[in-house]
């Protein structure tokens, strides 16, 4: 719970009022189900001497570390700086990198699309559940054109594998090195004494 504070703080510094009431909503109804799950249905080997309640409030508390950890990590980095980020430290090719930035903005236009076929349906007067293939044949047909016209567009503009110039660079600082090492000797401060 102290890691999840920590970045809960972070979180709060980024985001507003309305959007954090809304994630620790979403977090606080996940934790509950996960605790009564430990409660009800942990067994004496997975509980061990803590006893039910306790281990479900430790099951409940991991949703909330790690949902404020991935949003922390996610109010705090942009995708373009994700990207250049796994290229230049990881030294992921480009093509893969380009390539999961490209998803995340096409992402929200399956949405888009979605709604505009199940409306294009109820104008023909035909009813389709959520996973209706009716649906789902059509967004997949889309995809795939988008996927091409997106390679056809990076291959025109000369979009190759190779070295590569970067107008920002990024560089792992000891500031990061200080964060991390403070994060994970929480972590093992409060795993050992607890």
């Amino acid at each position: 719970m102290v890691l999840a504070g920590i970045f809960l703080v972070v979180v709060s510094c980024y985001r507003s009022w309305q959007e954090l009431l809304k994630l620790l909503g979403i977090l606080t109804l996940a934790a509950v189900g996960v605790f009564f799950s430990g409660y009800f249905y942990g067994t004496e080997t997975t509980a061990g001497s803590a006893g039910p309640l306790l281990y479900g409030l430790q099951l409940a508390s991991r949703i909330f570390c790690f949902g404020l950890l991935g949003s922390s990590f996610a109010a705090t980095t942009t995708l373009t700086d994700f990207s250049y980020s796994l290229q230049q430290q990881l030294r992921l090719p480009s093509t893969f990198a380009y390539g999961l930035l490209a998803a995340f903005h096409i992402a929200p236009l399956i949405q888009i699309e979605y709604q505009n076929v199940r409306a294009s349906l109820a104008a023909r007067g035909v009813t389709a559940v959520a996973w209706s293939p009716r649906l789902l044949v059509p967004l997949l047909v889309k995809a795939v054109r988008w996927s091409e016209t997106l390679a056809v567009a990076m291959e025109s503009r000369g979009f190759t594998e190779g070295p590569r110039t970067y107008a920002r660079r990024y560089t792992i600082t000891w500031r990061d090195g200080l964060f991390a090492g403070f994060l994970c000797s929480l972590v093992l401060f409060f795993t050992y004494y607890f």
